[in-house]
C-alpha cells in the first residue's frame, strides 16, 4: 500500500528520504526509517548502561577480593624439581604445575603445587602467594589501580560487543526491510502486467 504526499514532503527513490516532490512513501520507507531511530536511541542508551554496569561490577568484585586476601603476602620459594615440558623459545613458553618449596616465618617447610614455566630447572625462585594459614593461592590482592584498570577493559570490552551486536542487527533489518520492500515492488509490477496485458486484448 502506498501514499501520495504533498510536493517537498515525498521519498526520493522509494528509500524514505524527504524532499522529493510526487513520490510514493511506502510502508516499508517509514519501518526502515523509524526502526533506524530506535535501534540507534537503544544502542545509545543500552550501550553505555551495560559498559558502566560491567564494569562497575568487576571492580566491586576485585574490591571484595582484595579485601579478603588481605592477609595474603607474597614469599620466594623454589622448584623442587624439573618442571616438566620442553623449554621453548620465550616468547611462546608454556605454563605447567610442578611442586614448590618455602619456608614460613615459624621455620616450618611447606609445599604446593602451582603454574611455572615449562622447562624450568629444579631450584628456579618461583614467586607466590600465601595465606595466614600458610596456604598457596592462585594470585594476591588487586591494587586499587588494578581493579581500576580492570573495570575499565572490562567496560571497553562490553562497549565493543555492543557496537557488534548493534552493528548485526542494523545490517539483519536493513535486509529483512530490502526483501520485503522487494517483494512488494514484484507484487506490484506482476500487477501492472496484469494490467497492460488486458488492455492490449482488449484492443
Amino acid at each position: 500500500m502506498t501514499e501520495r504526499v504533498p510536493p517537498g514532503t515525498g521519498a526520493g527513490r522509494g528509500s524514505g528520504r524527504p524532499g522529493t516532490p510526487g513520490l510514493p512513501v511506502r510502508a516499508s520507507d517509514r519501518i526502515q526509517c523509524w526502526g533506524r531511530v530506535i535501534l540507534v536511541l537503544v544502542f545509545l542508551l543500552a550501550a553505555p548502561l551495560a559498559s558502566a554496569a560491567t564494569g562497575h561490577a568487576v571492580h566491586d568484585a576485585e574490591t571484595r577480593r582484595a579485601a579478603a586476601l588481605s592477609d595474603t603476602k607474597r614469599v620466594e620459594a623454589r622448584l623442587v624439581s624439573d618442571a616438566g615440558g620442553p623449554a621453548v623459545d620465550a616468547r611462546a613458553r608454556s605454563l605447567v604445575r610442578a611442586p614448590v618449596r618455602w619456608t614460613q616465618p615459624d621455620g616450618r617447610g611447606r609445599t604446593a603445587v602451582v603454574s611455572v614455566w615449562a622447562g624450568s630447572p629444579a631450584g628456579t625462585e618461583i614467586p607466590i602467594w600465601t595465606t595466614a594459614q600458610g596456604e598457596a593461592t592462585s594470585r594476591g590482592p588487586a591494587t586499587p589501580g588494578e581493579a581500576v584498570a580492570s573495570a575499565w577493559m572490562t567496560a571497553a570490552v562490553t562497549f565493543a560487543l555492543a557496537t557488534g551486536v548493534f552493528i548485526a542487527v542494523w545490517t539483519l533489518f536493513t535486509k529483512l526491510v530490502d526483501t520485503i520492500r522487494c517483494r512488494g515492488w514484484e507484487k506490484e509490477w506482476d500487477k501492472v502486467e496484469a494490467e497492460l496485458s488486458e488492455q492490449f486484448r482488449e484492443r
